[in-house]
């Protein structure tokens, strides 16, 4: 599975009309787009927000380069700068709580960006300090990660802030106990929001994973 991430910055006063973009135009218009498996978006602050879409693989996303590109052209009249670019293979992740095509449900979102010294010891990291936490956690749905270049892109959706909150302490432990400057060069970002608008082309169940 692959997956391209937008991480724009919208223009003061925007976020509703960005909204209603998303949510009427984008995800009406790329409905029966071959390879796309699902899209969501999520507002992560006053001027910030979070657009992901899953791809069967690579060459399905780089077939909708066009269209794509098209819409973000589109989305520009919202935007303070060019958006922030993420995408990559599936190097990670779960499904815990499955959801069929049409079905909606509340969700919010968790995204951690950082660049890895070592993108084999953050996979590690994940699989052997995180991955028992998200096992243990009550409200999680989805996670995943992917790598772009030393980017270290890694996300999980949650039935509501509050299941993220209480999962996101012992998460942020498991990260002092590794040392955070072990593993990354600076700070890592969340970027954390209620999902607005979510569209499935596919069934996502659980146990499954995107690799």
């Amino acid at each position: 599975m692959y997956f391209r991430i937008t991480i724009p910055s919208l223009q003061d006063d925007k976020k509703d009309e960005a909204i209603s973009f998303v949510r009427d135009k984008v995800m009406t218009e790329f409905d029966g787009t071959p390879g796309l498996l699902s899209m969501s978006a999520a507002i992560t602050g006053e001027v910030s927000a979070i657009n992901m879409s899953a791809w069967e693989n690579k060459e399905s996303s780089e077939a909708a380069a066009e269209k794509i590109q098209a819409t973000l052209a589109e989305a520009a009249s919202f935007m303070a700068a060019p958006p922030i670019i993420y995408e990559g293979e599936a190097v990670y992740g779960n499904v815990y709580k499955g959801i069929t095509v049409g079905e909606q449900k509340p969700s919010y979102l968790r995204l951690v960006v950082g660049v890895a010294k070592d993108t084999n010891a953050v996979l590690n990291f994940l699989k052997e300090k995180v991955e028992p936490i998200y096992e243990d956690s009550d409200g999680l749905q989805i996670t995943g990660a992917i790598f772009d270049g030393n980017s270290a892109i890694s996300w999980n959706f949650w039935d509501s802030k509050e299941a993220m909150d209480t999962a996101v302490e012992k998460l942020q432990s498991a990260l002092d106990s590794e040392s955070e400057s072990n593993l990354f060069d600076g700070d890592t970002l969340a970027y954390m929001g209620p999902v607005f608008a979510a569209n499935l082309f596919r069934d996502f169940n659980e146990g499954d994973s995107p690799l």
